[in-house]
């Protein structure tokens, strides 16, 4: 039997990598700092007195395009190590797991990216245990040529690279330059860039947790000119090898808004995207965040979900959550200004965090018929006076002017999560009874009119009650606040599907199902006269049945428009034929 060995199209594999691993051509700028840095780091361990670590980027653009030079003084490569590392794909120097943990790039397909914007690496080592110097020349086909140069060198690696084609034009000086101060920006190795124009240090910043000391103000100026945006308050953010700040938005966001963070590994740039380490809930905050301990992906650009990950965001989640909790107990203005700046992100967050509702209730604002008022200000009033909550905005719109006067509260739960978290109330606050308005709760507002002021209209009431039949809609007189409102339409429980049925294109479909007859006259929707109101008191006077069903009408329209709900074809028919009529009335007195 024949042994055979697996056959590698190089060039498929980098394409391979450009469209599936790699969200983008530039990352080869990462992996080249990531290797220059792994091999600064190994030279630390193996020489103690060794502290002088650096890389240089060299980009110089020739009449054939531009060329990139990588260059550090680690540890450089040997002859074997070469032949190991840098011609066996998938083999990395880092795969032994007592060094792995102390370096990025673990793969061995890091050198590989390179070949998404060149045909050819050229690199050239020397290792600080030799006095030899390689030079390894490496092909997209797959072909490479290992030399030994005349010329001697320090240790330390350098990786040549001629850009070809629509890459050279993408990769300016500016562009390489930027993307090396985003990658680095953490690196503790200063990072050298020389270019045709500059030369500076691109990553020479100022971190604040790496100072002995570092004043509020600093940190803060530190996070604004990273996001460049102000910020409300910064929250320090720490753990098992978790460095960094999560910096509170000034502006109003939710779950929704598009959070771009700065998240790193072992100081290398790894994403923008915090949806996997972050918790959800604090979509309000932007952070700049170093770990040490997490596993990246193959394309390290993200990190592998696993329970390093898990620990990780509790812990990140636990900074955020002391965060608050101690703005509860030291600086509860501060709170109040910060949950008036994200009112709707924390109530949405309090919904599913029962620990922030129980911290933020109280400051949380709700709109109520007696203004706005915060939790606070609604669990004490419930201990003085009826309070009950609208879950549709319309409902509380109807319900404001018939409390007037009184002392009940009504509070507008027809906003986002406001219905959800005034449900939640009693299950946290003892002794709170808040109760949702519906339909049924309108007689506990509505007075019985005076019996004599019923029989004296009992004739008009008849009329009108004709002229409402075929809207589904029964009339009676109530006494209720205030005495400018004429009526007061309620619908049924049940108007809102059958006017939905009633001209939808499904309504054929439900042909033959019997859904019940509502037993109350009218169809369960009711026009409550008021009594209190002096044109109502006036309508016993009408001594017309036409003339009646035709003011009935002209005053079911009128509580329709008043109390926000939508006219469909019937209602709309409806009052452009009273108000011919009226006209008629008045010239023709019939």
């Amino acid at each position: 039997m024949a042994n055979y060995n697996f056959k590698v199209d190089l060039k498929g594999i980098i394409r391979l990598l450009s469209d599936n691993l790699y969200s983008s051509d530039k990352v080869f700028l990462r992996e080249l700092l990531q290797n220059a840095a792994d091999a600064i780091d190994a030279r630390k361990k193996a020489d103690k007195a060794y502290t002088e670590g650096k890389i240089t980027v060299t980009y110089q653009r020739t009449k054939d395009g531009a060329q990139l030079t990588f260059a550090d003084n680690g540890i450089g490569l040997t002859k074997e190590e070469i032949h190991s590392f840098l011609s066996v794909i998938g083999q990395s120097s880092k795969r032994d797991s007592t060094v792995r943990n102390s370096f990025i790039g673990q793969f061995g397909i890091g050198l590989l990216s390179c070949f998404l914007v060149t045909n050819e690496i050229k690199v050239v080592t020397r290792s600080v245990t030799e006095e030899q110097c390689y030079q390894w020349v490496g092909k997209s086909d797959g072909s490479y040529v290992i030399t030994e140069p005349k010329k001697s060198m320090e240790p330390g690696t350098q990786v040549l690279l001629k850009l070809t084609g629509v890459k050279d034009e993408f990769f300016t000086e500016r562009e390489i330059m930027d993307n090396l101060a985003e990658y680095g920006f953490l690196l503790r190795v200063p990072i050298f860039f020389e270019g045709e124009d500059q030369q500076k240090v691109v990553n020479d910043n100022f971190i604040p947790w790496r100072q002995q000391l570092s004043m509020a103000d600093s940190i803060m100026e530190f996070g604004e000119q990273i996001f460049d945006e102000p910020f409300f308050d910064v929250i320090t953010l720490t753990g098992d090898g978790i460095r960094g700040y999560a910096y509170v938005s000034t502006r109003q966001t939710n779950v929704s808004t598009s959070v771009h963070h700065k998240i790193f590994l072992k100081s290398m740039y790894v994403t923008e995207d915090g949806r996997d380490l972050l918790p959800q809930w604090a979509f309000f905050t932007r952070c700049i965040v170093d770990m040490d301990d997490l596993t990246p992906t193959a394309s390290r650009e993200g990190f592998t979900r696993d329970n390093k990950l898990m620990k990780a965001k509790n812990q990140i989640e636990k900074c955020i959550f002391d965060y608050f909790v101690s703005l509860s107990q030291y600086d509860v203005r501060k709170l109040k200004q910060l949950t008036q700046i994200h009112n709707v992100a924390i109530k949405s967050l309090a919904m599913e965090n029962e620990q922030i509702y129980k911290l933020f209730f109280p400051f949380l604002t709700f709109p109520t018929n007696q203004g706005t008022l915060t939790g606070f200000q609604i669990v004490n009033a419930s201990k003085k006076v009826p309070v009950s909550f609208c879950v549709e905005l319309d409902d509380f719109r109807r319900l404001c002017p018939l409390l007037e006067g009184t002392r009940s509260l009504l509070v507008n739960g027809g906003y986002i999560y406001d219905a959800g978290l005034l449900q939640k109330l009693p299950k946290f606050y003892k002794n709170v009874k808040i109760e949702a308005f519906d339909y049924s709760s309108y007689e506990h507002i509505l007075e019985e009119a005076p019996k004599a002021f019923v029989q004296e209209l009992a004739l008009f009431q008849g009329w009108a009650q004709e002229g409402l039949n075929a809207f589904g809609c029964s009339v009676s007189f109530k006494s209720f606040s205030p005495s400018s409102l004429q009526a007061l339409y309620v619908p049924g429980e049940d108007t809102f599907f059958a006017d939905a049925m009633g001209e939808s294109s499904f309504s054929g479909f439900f042909e033959g199902f019997d859904f019940g007859e509502d037993e109350e006259e009218g169809g369960g929707n009711r026009l409550y006269l008021n009594s209190n109101n002096s044109f109502v008191k006036s309508l016993g006077q009408v001594q017309e049945p036409k003339l009646a069903q035709t003011m009935i009408q002209v005053i079911y329209i009128q509580a329709l428009l008043t109390g926000h709900y939508t006219l469909g074809g019937k209602e709309m028919e409806l009052m452009n034929k009273c108000l011919q009529r009226l006209m008629e009335y008045a010239l023709y007195g019939k």
